[in-house]
């Protein structure tokens, strides 16, 4: 498969993908604005830039799109939306899961325990229970993954599901080993992902140049 995306890695993994198979591309929206509405970084929309981001992909891809799914936060649904114009998809159906709207744990731990965004993923994945509150990669990922495979798609058809980068993050360390740092180094950037092939109980994932396959992980 040929995708145009800024991440080389993601491109090469493209190239890899298994043509007669169902295959899922998890990643996160595209560019957005900065400044919070009012506080609430819910309402930020793609920036220009994002939209012709997300454009560019849709138009590069090569196989035939398959199902849409998103987080109900608009920026999300915008991102599939315009890669699906790009690709010459007019009306998308596009499903929102709140599986797939955010991390609770993050949030949680932001609100009631002060812990920073990326003190909490930092914690995550080194298991330091001042930063997590209880809460463990494994059950951060495995609800997304859960809902990943929910839908079987096509065969030889690419399904899109659009998220956030906490999610992102979540899935590369679970299944990757991902470790960010404390202020968010090696953080995922706009439209970086995963791609999946398989079933629920024997998946293959790629990030970042790796390969790996989980069975009944």
């Amino acid at each position: 498969m040929k995708i145009n995306s800024p991440y080389e890695e993601m491109v090469r993994a493209a190239a890899e993908l298994p043509k007669e198979a169902n295959v899922k591309l998890f990643l996160r929206h595209a560019k957005r604005f900065d400044n919070p509405v009012n506080g609430d970084y819910s309402k930020l929309l793609l920036t220009p830039e994002g939209i012709r981001m997300a454009q560019e992909i849709g138009r590069s891809i090569d196989r035939p799109l398959g199902h849409f799914y998103a987080s109900s936060v608009e920026r999300c649904r915008q991102t599939i939306r315009e890669i699906a114009h790009g690709a010459g998809v007019e009306e998308p159906n596009i499903i929102s899961l709140e599986v797939y709207s955010g991390s609770a744990g993050a949030y949680r731990a932001q609100e009631e325990h002060h812990v920073g965004w990326y003190e909490y993923f930092y914690g995550l994945q080194r298991n330091i229970p001042e930063y997590t509150w209880g809460a463990t990669l494994y059950g951060e990922a495995r609800p997304v993954v859960d809902a990943i495979f929910s839908d079987p798609g096509e065969e030889g058809q690419l399904d899109l599901i659009c998220s956030h980068d906490s999610h992102v993050v979540v899935l590369a360390s679970a299944l990757f080993g991902l470790k960010t740092g404390i202020h968010g180094e090696n953080w995922c950037g706009f439209t970086e992902g995963l791609f999946f092939a398989g079933t629920r109980e024997d998946f293959t994932a790629y990030w970042r140049g790796e390969k790996k396959r989980f069975t009944n992980w």
